[in-house]
């Protein structure tokens, strides 16, 4: 029996792609989201977020334009330790998320009002809820909803530093890989705004993110404050569904470990996840066959990277594999669901 009725609990991307797919579909949906608006948690948003992606392929196959909302990146550079390496900019992108109306988040909400979605704010999932929600319920809630602990899936933890400020830059990413964190530190802009981001294990501590401004000043010149701090939990293994209290939920985007386990690029997996858990309200089966597509060596990257983060000396590991890419980086290039070019992390020149 398909359902006429669809809940889904989260506003984010694959929950905003779920419900345009089955509203276009016919069904009644109606969206759940613990925030006041869209555009996800203000600690983190509004943000500019780089990523690889086909968007050709992802627009065919999630059924939405996308190519508006994402725009070339034009300088995509790095420091590994002291070296400045600069990346080939191929398939990589920048996009606005957050709650402005230049963000992806909107436009998706738009598109989702016009056919016809209830949205219902300022409404969290809780952990009491999860037991009265209906059967074949969507969850797509962020990884810092603590959803992932109270359905007890497995989980590995991270912290995350955020902020953002004004920018006359466009277009422009810079990864820093170094001392500071075991994963990385970044900076994004796009739509005059210039967004941050530390992450790292929970103990990231405050003098982990003073380094990390620090080298930020001293290379590019740019003074960053105003930070704000989340925790999140992200599956240890991805599944589309799962059960509790006696029901069936449908997993997607972080939730359901739907997510780069390197680099944590999740946008490719938060489209392509919304659009699959949609599909298994019209055919679970179906459903399945297409998760399993995608995540074929998800569940084993995620191994290997709960391997790395146990090993001593873990935050020099990192540095050393990109300075040798060519031969340790194939893994992790494959490890973003839906995105399978090994050419985007490509480091075309390194400067001593």
């Amino acid at each position: 029996m398909i359902l006429k009725d669809v809940q889904i609990y989260g506003a984010g991307l694959s929950g905003l792609v779920s419900a345009v797919h089955l509203a276009r579909k016919g069904h009644d949906v109606t969206v759940y989201e613990k925030e006041k608006k869209i555009g996800g948690n203000s600690h983190c948003h509004p943000s500019a977020n780089m990523t690889p992606m086909h968007i050709q392929q992802m627009e065919r196959y999630v059924g939405i334009e996308l190519k508006s909302c994402f725009s070339k990146l034009d300088d995509f550079r790095g420091y590994i330790g002291q070296k400045k390496c600069v990346f080939s900019t191929k398939n990589m992108y920048v996009v606005e998320r957050g709650p402005r109306k230049s963000s992806l988040d909107y436009f998706l909400y738009k598109i989702a009002l016009e056919e016809g979605v209830t949205f219902k704010f300022s409404h969290p999932l809780t952990s009491e809820e999860l037991r009265s929600i209906p059967e074949n319920s969507i969850i797509a809630t962020a990884g810092y909803s603590k959803i992932v602990r109270a359905l007890h899936l497995p989980y590995v933890t991270f912290k995350q530093f955020d902020t953002h400020i004004q920018t006359d830059l466009e277009n422009v990413s810079i990864a820093y890989f170094g001392d500071f964190t075991t994963d990385y530190g970044y900076i994004s802009t796009k739509n005059g705004l210039l967004s941050a981001q530390l992450s790292g294990p929970l103990n990231l501590s405050q003098e982990n993110l003073n380094k990390f401004t620090n080298l930020v000043k001293e290379t590019e010149g740019i003074e960053l404050d105003g930070w704000s701090s989340i925790v999140a939990y992200f599956p240890k293994k991805a599944r589309l569904f799962t059960n509790f209290a006696g029901k069936t939920f449908v997993l997607a985007g972080d939730v359901a470990g739907f997510l780069d386990p390197f680099f944590g690029f999740g946008m490719n997996g938060a489209l392509i996840s919304g659009k699959i858990a949609a599909i298994s309200i019209l055919s679970k089966q179906k459903a399945l066959q297409e998760f399993k597509q995608f995540t074929s060596h998800l569940n084993r990257d995620l191994l290997v990277h709960t391997i790395y983060w146990h090993l001593p000396f873990k935050k020099l590991i990192l540095s050393q594999i990109m300075k040798f890419q060519d031969n340790h980086l194939s893994l992790i290039k494959r490890s973003i669901p839906g995105f399978t070019n090994e050419d985007w992390l490509k480091i075309i020149s390194i400067v001593d």
